[in-house]
C-alpha cells in the first residue's frame, strides 16, 4: 500500500468517526463541542469536518458550525443539518405547532431590532398583544430550555446557540421587513 492510499484510508476513518459523533446524541443538545472533536479527531478536526461535509451534500446535509458565545474554538458547536431551510409541514413535523413557530419568529425579529437583547418582560409585553398569555408563557420557557433563545440573570433575552444553528435569520428579516411592506 502507497503512501497516498495510507492517507486516504486515515482520512475515510476520521470522518467514519466525525459522522458517528455527530449523529450520536450525547446530553440534551444535539452536536459536539469543539474541544469533542479535536479529542476525537486530532489537531485537524476542522478539515475532516469540511471534506465530510462536501461528502454529505449529496445527500442534502452538512456539517454546519456555530460559533460560541465566549468566541473559542472550544466553545465552538458541529452540528448536522439540512443544507435547505425545512418546509412548514417539516417544522410541524418535528414538534412545532405554527403559531409556536410565530411566536419564535416574532421573538427573533424583537430581539434582533434591539441590537441582539430584550428584557423579558418587555419581549412578553409585545407578543401578548399578539397571542394568548398562556402561549408566550409556555412558547419561551420551551425556546430557552431549547436552546432558541438564552436568558441570563438580569432576565434579557438574546438569541441562542440553537437559533444561529438552526434559522436563516437574516432570511428570516427580510421575509419579516417584505411582508410589513406590503401591509396596507
Amino acid at each position: 500500500m502507497s503512501t497516498g492510499d495510507g492517507e486516504r484510508a486515515l482520512l475515510e476513518r476520521k470522518m467514519r468517526k466525525a459522522l458517528q459523533v455527530l449523529i450520536l446524541q450525547r446530553g440534551r443538545n444535539p452536536g459536539v463541542k469543539g474541544w469533542e472533536m479535536k479529542r476525537y479527531l486530532g489537531k485537524d478536526y476542522k478539515t475532516i469536518l469540511q471534506v465530510l461535509s462536501g461528502d454529505l451534500k449529496q445527500l442534502g446535509m452538512e456539517v454546519h458550525e456555530v460559533p460560541g458565545i465566549e468566541g473559542t474554538d472550544d466553545s465552538t458547536r458541529f452540528l448536522l443539518r439540512f443544507r435547505e431551510s425545512p418546509t412548514l409541514s417539516e417544522a410541524e413535523s418535528a414538534g412545532f405547532r405554527i403559531d409556536d413557530l410565530a411566536v419564535l419568529a416574532s421573538s427573533i425579529a424583537m430581539i434582533n431590532s434591539r441590537q441582539g437583547r430584550v428584557g423579558r418582560k418587555e419581549l412578553e409585553t409585545f407578543l401578548r398583544e399578539k397571542f394568548p398569555r398562556w402561549r408566550v408563557d409556555y412558547s419561551l420557557e420551551r425556546f430557552i430550555k431549547r436552546g432558541y433563545l438564552d436568558q441570563d440573570e438580569k432576565g434579557l433575552l438574546r438569541i441562542g446557540w440553537r437559533t444561529r444553528a438552526e434559522v436563516d435569520e437574516k432570511s428570516l428579516m427580510t421575509l419579516i421587513l417584505a411582508r410589513g411592506e406590503a401591509a396596507p
